[in-house]
């Protein structure tokens, strides 16, 4: 292996060794905060798309690769999170690269020097007795390319909840990291820190959103269709989940199918599958997902997404 692909992959790996911060718990009260995924192709992946995911729904999974958006682009999505509850997640997020074209010399990477984004997140949902819980988000991000193999990415989020139970609501921020390295023409490689930093302030005390810290790898555009990644997560020091995600370019730039298993390692293992379809024309895109967690509170989920890119 050539030097700077070593230097690249040290780099990726020691981002995922930084420990989380001592003050960190299992989350912040209850799970408040806690995203379950962004966008419904993302989602369709199993959720490991920190490399496949380069539009402008890389504000979530890896800022890093908000590089790859050439011109602006704004997505939406929306899901039930809790089938047969009164319950509603919804995600806004739009960005565009500025600067200059940085090409790599085969042509198979085109990426802008600079790349910003911004997003909103929102979740709505009825409590037991009629209360109502909401949960809100709204984000900055910005990511630069060093060249055509190399990209950084931060992003900065503002938190906050509200509802009318007594002194349960809270606010904070949250700030998120991503790299991104390009050995081959299909090989890649990136890490991604979210929720690195972060701090929530309750009525009476002050938590920390435990970091979930990402290494992923893909392998790309096998027969010029077929892309695959795999994600390690790692959350409180050990091996959180293993994400794996597919997809299957059946007309270029018009249909695409995608599957993904999320494998849990919490209290005991499990494996949730997810499968999804895209479909675009011209600068309009929409993708619907699908997924099963029998063992789990939000059980079947359904999500669906819309981008356009101007």
């Amino acid at each position: 292996m050539k030097l700077h692909a070593a230097w690249r992959i040290a780099i990726v790996s020691a981002v995922l060794t930084l420990p989380p911060p001592a003050e960190a718990g299992g989350s912040s009260r209850g799970g408040t905060f806690i995203l379950r995924g962004w966008d419904a192709r993302g989602q369709s992946l199993g959720g490991a798309a920190a490399l496949l995911v380069r539009d402008e729904a890389a504000v979530h999974y890896n800022p890093a690769n908000l590089v790859f958006l050439d011109a602006p682009r704004i997505g939406a999505g929306t899901m039930n999170p809790v089938p047969g509850l009164d319950a509603r997640f919804n995600v806004l997020s739009f960005g565009g690269g500025l600067l200059d074209r940085r090409a790599s010399r085969d042509g198979t990477a085109s990426v802008r020097r600079l790349a910003v984004a911004a997003s909103f997140s929102h979740l709505g949902l009825e409590l037991a007795g009629g209360s109502r819980w909401n949960e809100g988000s709204a984000g900055v991000a910005a990511a630069f390319s060093f060249n055509n193999y190399n990209f950084v990415g931060l992003g900065w989020r503002v938190l906050k909840s509200w509802t009318d139970l007594e002194e349960a609501g809270a606010w904070g921020s949250a700030l998120d990291f991503g790299f991104t390295t390009r050995l081959t023409d299909r090989i890649w490689l990136a890490a991604v820190a979210r929720d690195g930093w972060s701090t929530i302030h309750f009525p009476h005390r002050h938590e920390t959103i435990d970091p979930s810290f990402v290494l992923a790898g893909s392998f790309e555009r096998l027969f010029g269709r077929l892309s695959a990644e795999i994600d390690a997560v790692m959350r409180a020091g050990s091996l959180h989940g293993i994400l794996c995600g597919a997809e299957l370019i059946l007309l270029e730039e018009v249909l695409a199918i995608q599957g993904g298993i999320d494998v849990r390692n919490t209290d005991y293992e499990r494996m949730i599958p997810w499968f999804g379809v895209s479909a675009g024309y011209g600068g309009a895109a929409v993708s619907l997902a699908f997924g099963f967690d029998p063992d789990d509170a939000f059980g079947r989920q359904t999500r669906v997404s819309a981008g356009y890119g101007f």
